[in-house]
């Protein structure tokens, strides 16, 4: 049986919870008297494992201290968004409702909590859709073997991952498989061979990909 799969980057994919993570990271430098975080690092940080993040947030302290408050940033934010729920970008729903008919959908993130995955799907309502999800470094891997994992996992014959920076890019080169930049993400514009600049537009390009 041929199985196919797209599997989704959640930040700057699915959806954006850029003010939410500035309030849950700015709880912790006020609590310990430390520097502010600025809107563009935070949005810098999207896609980046666990100790890219810690540098970004904390580049003056030692790695160890890093580490450790964005473990506290972790739980914060993962409660603040069970609480508030993010920006689920347009027609994302309808979107996913034409692919499940043919195709078995997935996450793969960088993020370090897998409970940080799930927010999304419950607060969006839409764990129904997706088959599995994995949080790299949570797993202390690196996304590209998250991704490559699902594919063996449930043995994928064709998949594709849409993701929106360029560690989305290096990650799928990585896996031999075909990218999807999501434009209206994080992400500089990389001119891919694939793209998309609204999530509804996807349908349409997957089923051309899969030809």
């Amino acid at each position: 049986m041929n199985k196919k799969g797209i599997i989704f980057d959640l930040d700057g994919t699915l959806w954006e919870v850029t003010n939410t993570t500035y309030k849950s990271v700015n709880e912790i430098t006020k609590k310990y008297n430390l520097k502010e975080v600025s809107i563009e690092t935070i949005k810098s940080v999207f896609g980046c494992n666990k100790v890219e993040s810690a540098q970004k947030y904390f580049p003056y302290l030692n790695i160890k201290e890093a580490l450790k408050l964005n473990d506290e940033i972790s739980a914060i934010n993962i409660c603040n968004l069970k609480q508030y729920g993010g920006n689920v970008y347009e027609n994302l729903e309808e979107t996913l409702q034409k692919l499940i008919d043919s195709y078995d959908l997935f996450i793969v993130s960088n993020t370090d909590n897998k409970e940080y995955i799930e927010s999304f799907l419950t607060t969006s309502k839409l764990t129904k859709y997706f088959t599995d999800y994995l949080a790299a470094s949570e797993l202390n891997i690196a996304k590209s073997e998250a991704i490559q994992k699902i594919i063996e996992e449930y043995n994928l014959s064709k998949s594709v991952y849409v993701g929106d920076t360029i560690k989305d890019q290096e990650a799928s080169e990585k896996t031999n498989i075909p990218f999807i930049q999501a434009t209206y993400g994080f992400g500089e514009n990389l001119k891919t061979k694939y793209s998309i600049a609204s999530i509804k537009e996807l349908p349409s390009l997957i089923d051309n990909i899969f030809m």
